[in-house]
Parts: C-alpha cells; sequence; structure tokens
C-alpha cells in the first residue's frame, strides 16, 4: 500500500517537471500518476521503466488486475518513451507497443563499499523467494551433484516471500527435507545494508536461477563484491561469460549440477582471476558515475 501523502506529493511536483519518469507499470503510484498526467498534462514527455513486468512469466500472475490497465495503457501510451534493461525486454515491450520507442539503458548503480573479507565456501542466492525465482530447481541441481554434497560448501538463500507465497516457501523445504540437505541448505531472511554487503563479499558465488529476470540487480551487486555469479538463461546476463565474471546457464537442474560441479573443481588462481573481472565489469558497465550520461541523454533527446 502507499501513503496518500506520498501520492499526493508525487502529483503535485508533476506540474512542474519536465520529464515523468514512472517505474512500474503496475505500481498503484504509477498509474495514479500516468493517469493523472494524461488527463491534466497531456503533452507531458514521460519515460516508463517497465521493470520486467511484461514477460510472459511475469504476466502470468494477477492477469486480472493486469489485463484491463495494459488495455488502457495501449490507447493512451502513443508519446510514451519505454525504458528497457536488456534486448528480451525492448522485445516484450515492442510486442505490446510496437509503436513505441524503447530506449535501452542497463539498471546503473552506486557502488557500495568494497568489502576485502576471505572468500568462505558458501554459495549464495539473494532475492525475493517466489517461483519465478525457480529456486526449486536449484535446490534439484544440488541434490545431483555429489560434489557438492560431499564437500565442506553450503547453500544460503537471502531473501523473503509474501503472505500469498508462503505455499513456495514451504515446497522448498518439503524437497531441502526430500533430498536430505537439512545440513546444506539454510534460510537467512531479509538482510539488508553492510550486513547484505558482507553476505555478497564473504560468498564463493551468487546463483541467480530465475525463468526470467529484466535485469537482476543482485548480479551487479555480488559482481561489486568480487563475487563470481553463475545466471540462468533467462536473465540477460550473456556478459559474464564475456568478461570471464561468471556462467550463463539453462536452469534446467542437470544443465546447472554440472555448472555448480564446474564451480567447485576451480583452481584458487581461477576464482581470483573471476573475481577480479567480476569488479572490473560493474566499473567499466554498471557505475551511476561513469555511465550516467546514458540517462541525461536519453532526457535530452526528449
Amino acid at each position: 500500500s502507499i501513503h496518500v501523502k506520498t501520492i499526493t506529493k508525487a502529483l503535485g511536483e508533476i506540474k512542474t517537471a519536465d520529464v515523468l519518469h514512472l517505474n512500474s507499470l503496475f505500481n498503484p503510484l504509477s498509474f495514479i500518476s500516468f493517469f493523472y498526467t494524461k488527463l491534466f498534462y497531456p503533452n507531458k514527455k514521460i519515460v516508463w521503466s517497465v521493470r520486467g513486468e511484461l514477460s510472459p512469466g511475469a504476466l502470468k500472475f494477477s492477469r486480472w488486475k493486469k489485463k484491463p490497465l495494459l488495455f488502457l495503457y495501449k490507447k493512451l501510451c502513443d508519446k510514451v518513451v519505454f525504458h528497457s534493461t536488456s534486448l528480451e525486454e525492448t522485445n516484450h515491450i515492442k510486442k505490446r507497443f510496437p509503436e513505441n520507442k524503447v530506449v535501452f539503458i542497463p539498471n546503473l548503480i552506486q557502488p557500495s563499499q568494497r568489502i576485502g573479507v576471505p572468500k568462505e565456501k558458501k554459495i549464495l542466492y539473494v532475492g525475493r523467494i517466489h517461483p519465478i525465482k525457480a529456486l526449486h530447481k536449484l535446490l534439484k541441481a544440488l541434490h545431483l551433484s555429489d560434489l557438492f554434497k560431499n564437500s565442506e560448501f553450503t547453500f544460503e538463500i537471502v531473501g523473503t516471500y509474501e503472505e500469498r507465497h508462503r505455499y513456495y516457501f514451504d515446497e522448498l523445504n518439503q524437497l531441502i527435507s526430500k533430498y536430505k540437505l537439512e545440513k546444506k541448505v539454510f534460510f537467512k531472511g531479509h538482510i539488508t545494508g553492510e550486513a547484505k554487503e558482507k553476505k555478497y563479499a564473504e560468498a564463493y558465488f551468487l546463483v541467480l536461477p530465475s525463468e526470467t529476470e529484466n535485469f537482476g540487480n543482485v548480479v551487479v551487486e555480488a559482481l561489486n563484491q568480487g563475487t563470481p555469479v553463475i545466471a540462468s538463461k533467462g536473465t540477460p546476463w550473456k556478459i559474464l561469460e564475456e568478461h570471464q565474471a561468471g556462467f550463463h546457464t539453462e536452469n534446467i537442474p542437470a544443465v546447472m549440477s554440472k555448472k555448480i560441479d564446474k564451480v567447485l573443481n576451480i583452481s584458487e588462481t581461477t576464482h581470483k582471476k573471476f573475481s577480479k573481472n567480476a569488479i572490473r565489469l560493474v566499473d567499466e558497465n554498471f557505475n551511476v558515475d561513469t555511465q550516467i550520461h546514458q540517462w541525461i541523454d536519453c532526457y535530452k533527446d526528449l
């Protein structure tokens, strides 16, 4: 829920804004701001970041709410410039809004301070506990990896679930029991700030097995702490392999299991090279201090 004061403040600032930049198609603040702008300031320039919400996987959830909004957007979004963070997301936008301009700019971060702690024998996941994140497939992959099961490595899940997805959390616990991974897999709950950065820094690898992901900020956050990443092909992270900062793989359990085996088998020298490449990848592509010109150029073009 969004506080009335927040909505009132946002609507009050629209009048003097040169450009209205909205995040999320289905967030109440976004669609209220959009319809308000179209009603009172129809010539106002609008940029809209869709945040993965037009992917087929995302549209499967809460269809009854999304379908009427998409119908209205189709009628009213003729002058909107959409923002995508990947080529796949651009295609999803073009499928729904073929006449609209789409700008591609990756998510940029102000890198957190890098924490110099030794790497531990931990594989890490950070994010929501939600079916679209495919944690059930990752658990099966860990089960299929004899190397993981017989090693000192553990798997930590940092994140929580909405109450409506408690059933999925329960399913994951059942799988952990079924696969006899109780001493290998641990839920750590919601962690923020420096504690989360420390989790990234001490992890050996981060894994993001999502069915679909328009970007995946956790990947950049992990790379920034020198932690390589295994990301599924449902995410736009082919660049990991191009820069030798991780792996881009199918999220099929048998395939992921082999990739986990590969990670656990790499030498200390190779892992250190991956870590250095991870940091370089962030500095050269996702650091807001060096890449903010992309957004400045976008707004100027409007």
